[in-house]
């Protein structure tokens, strides 16, 4: 079972999308190959606002109840906010790249984060309106075998931490300071 993440707002958020590629180099010619692994993962450092004693309690317990790696919880960047109507998208294979969202669709701008199955995922080629096929990355986590909701506004992941010893600091006005590094968990 996955917990929430508390209520408490971020100060601030380090994120990014980390991949598995190797490059070879001939020391001779300096000619490379490239190999693309199936390995895409996002991993984020989050700092949370100073929070009183009564705000900490929440994100206490929460830090607490995940027991260290061994469990997850629903996160995503509270800025990520759309306008957008979420769409469904009617089936695409593990590891696509792009699917066919319903017809009548609104445009989506490159950058647009959405959720779909509990994962993240970023739109990276503008997508027309009326147009139906959304190129995004990291690639699929699962495949969509019926009709599943892509939510665009206050998109979420699957995260856990990344590691067994989590801590935060109290200072004399007992004001709590958090600040974590997670994983999505896939």
């Amino acid at each position: 079972m996955s917990l929430s993440f508390p209520n408490v707002g971020i100060q601030n958020m380090s994120m990014r999308l980390r991949r598995v590629v190797a490059v070879a180099e001939s020391p001779f010619t300096l000619d490379t190959q490239v190999y693309t692994h199936q390995g895409a993962r996002w991993e984020a450092e989050v700092s949370l606002p100073p929070l009183s004693h009564a705000e900490a309690r929440s994100v206490e317990a929460f830090i607490v109840g995940l027991i260290g790696r061994e469990g997850t919880f629903t996160f995503g960047n509270p800025l990520h906010t759309s306008t957008l109507s979420d769409n469904t998208v009617s089936s695409a294979a593990i590891r696509a790249e792009s699917f066919t969202l319903g017809s009548g669709t609104a445009a989506v701008a490159a950058g647009t984060y959405f959720e779909l199955n509990d994962y993240l995922y970023l739109v990276t080629q503008d997508k027309a309106a009326g147009a139906t096929t959304l190129n995004f990355q990291p690639p699929l986590r699962v495949a969509v075998t019926s009709s599943q909701a892509v939510k665009y506004n206050l998109p979420k992941s699957l995260w856990r931490m990344t590691s067994n010893d989590i801590g935060w600091s109290i200072n004399e006005a007992s004001i709590y300071g958090f600040t974590f590094a997670c994983v999505e968990a896939l």
